[in-house]
């Protein structure tokens, strides 16, 4: 009886342990955009997911879904707990960040791992304390790679753009649009080629990524692109502070060690790789790429120079001197480009 109780109770262990061990592992929800085939999805997040599994020995795990909830809205589908996580377009808020538009100023050259890097470096130095984010844990902040002007009919020069249909995504580029006098349409990324196609746009504000990520290379044929910095777009990792709180100590400690400037830089590196892959896809389809002259480098500077300071005033006014954060990463953009 003795023995039969001890193997009951041992098997009963093994079972209950089994158990716990099944209720401790964690797959979290990354609500995302964009085809299967971005970036984002066929790399960032993979590769996240898989340095989670060996950092937590298989626990914790991601799983992107798709269809969850529209790009402008994923902040508040991640904020709310709908999903546990997502990438986000800071512009596609309007009016609930603003410091974030640092890194989207123009004149400011550099791929996306270099300002991916100096951003997260900026935010966690000067921004981070203001709190603009409610809800969510920052995980990285980053950049696209240099944004330009793509367009169906061939565009050489800035004052071509007066009045010509483009989409823009918010942000400074928005304001970037007004000074240089598009008509500018506001719409997610992922409506840019439906715009375009049907008419409704001439063009798109994109970097090089998105010839292949969006189909873009298959309807803009040219581009202009400012060697000074055109524009960038912000985005953000952002992780709901339920299901940051909910994970137990290995699985924080993970994602702790993940998160901040490494996980900016590697994201770059990511987006980089992907400017390489549009470009690619958009010589398939016999693009033409214009560099801007001297000439028109300097109509960009002046026309859109009360950009900077305007947005500059806008950082200081929650709290934040806007002067010394731009200046800091310009500086951070620079150090990470001599890397």
């Amino acid at each position: 009886m003795n023995k039969l109780t001890i193997g009951l109770g041992a098997v009963l262990s093994t079972a209950l342990l089994g158990t716990m061990s099944l209720a401790a592992d964690k797959v979290l929800t990354v609500a995302s955009w964009a085809a299967p085939f971005h970036t984002m999805n066929e790399n960032v997040f993979p590769w996240m997911s898989s340095q989670l599994k060996s950092c937590t020995s298989g626990s914790l795990s991601l799983k992107v879904e798709y269809g969850m909830a529209p790009p402008p809205a994923m902040y508040d589908t991640v904020r709310d707990g709908v999903a546990d996580m997502s990438w986000i377009v800071y512009g596609y808020t309007p009016g609930k960040f603003v410091t974030t538009m640092t890194a989207e100023l123009p004149g400011i050259p550099g791929n996306a791992r270099q300002k991916s890097v100096a951003f997260q470096k900026t935010h966690e130095k000067y921004f981070a304390s203001v709190g603009e984010a409610k809800g969510v844990q920052i995980l990285a902040n980053y950049t696209h790679g240099p944004g330009m002007v793509n367009t169906v009919k061939k565009v050489t020069s800035y004052k071509e753009l007066e009045g010509v249909k483009m989409r823009i995504g918010g942000g400074v580029a928005n304001a970037i649009g007004k000074a240089l006098g598009v008509a500018g349409i506001g719409a997610p990324a992922p409506k840019v080629y439906e715009l375009i196609s049907g008419g409704v746009a001439d063009g798109v504000f994109f970097p090089f990524e998105t010839m292949h990520a969006f189909k873009i290379a298959e309807l803009a044929k040219y581009s202009l692109d400012n060697p000074d910095g055109m524009y960038t777009t912000a985005f953000g990792i952002v992780m709901n502070n339920d299901a940051y709180e909910g994970l137990d100590a290995t699985q924080r400690g993970c994602i702790d060690s993940m998160r901040g400037v490494s996980l900016s830089r590697t994201i770059g590196w990511f987006w980089d790789d992907a400017d390489k892959a549009g470009a690619s896809a958009a010589a398939g389809y016999g693009h033409e790429l214009t560099v801007a002259s001297d000439e028109e480098r300097a109509y960009f500077t002046k026309a859109t120079s009360s950009v900077s300071t305007d947005i500059v005033a806008k950082i200081s006014a929650v709290g934040v001197d806007g002067a010394a954060a731009l200046a800091y990463f310009k500086e951070q953009v620079a150090i990470e480009a001599g890397q």
